[in-house]
């Protein structure tokens, strides 16, 4: 379908083989046509801007949240995944302060418990919990009270 201005009447001029017929289109339309582009034109420039004044990206590309680590391995992270997968904790190192969450893919329910007491989050079978890493730089070793063989350090940097 094409919208034409004619003498200032909008119409629609429809396609048939080799003919082609024009008729008016009511006010309505050509009114939920403009409407519709002003709102899409407003929906991309603010998309757009959102997308280049952002200082700091939500996400880093280098970040690789199950270990808590850049890829380089030179910088923690602010937040990070501690993985619990057959009965073993994942190593993870995080910022001071950084949210850490706990995921839990065994079918049974964990702890994840500083032997200092710096923090100490329950997490049921198949499930996901969060906690917030200690603010004091240090490396700070862990275990799941109801399954004390399993044992984990966590490096506040």
């Amino acid at each position: 379908m094409v919208v034409v201005m004619t003498a200032g009447t909008p119409t629609v001029c429809e396609r048939f083989a080799n003919r082609s017929t024009a008729r008016d289109v009511p006010g309505a339309m050509t009114k939920r046509l403009t409407g519709s582009l002003v709102v899409c034109a407003t929906a991309g420039l603010f998309t757009l801007g959102t997308l280049l004044a952002d200082p700091q990206p939500s996400r880093s590309p280098a970040a690789n949240p199950a270990t808590g680590t850049t890829v380089a391995g030179l910088r923690p992270v602010a937040s990070a995944t501690l993985a619990i997968d057959g009965f073993r904790f994942a190593p993870l190192t995080v910022r001071p302060g950084g949210v850490v969450t706990v995921t839990n893919a065994d079918g049974d329910e964990h702890t994840v418990s500083a032997t200092d007491g710096a923090f100490d989050v329950r997490v049921g079978g198949g499930a996901a919990a969060t906690f917030t890493a200690p603010r004091a730089p240090g490396s700070y070793a862990f275990v799941c009270d109801i399954h004390p063989s399993m044992r984990g350090r966590l490096v506040v940097a």
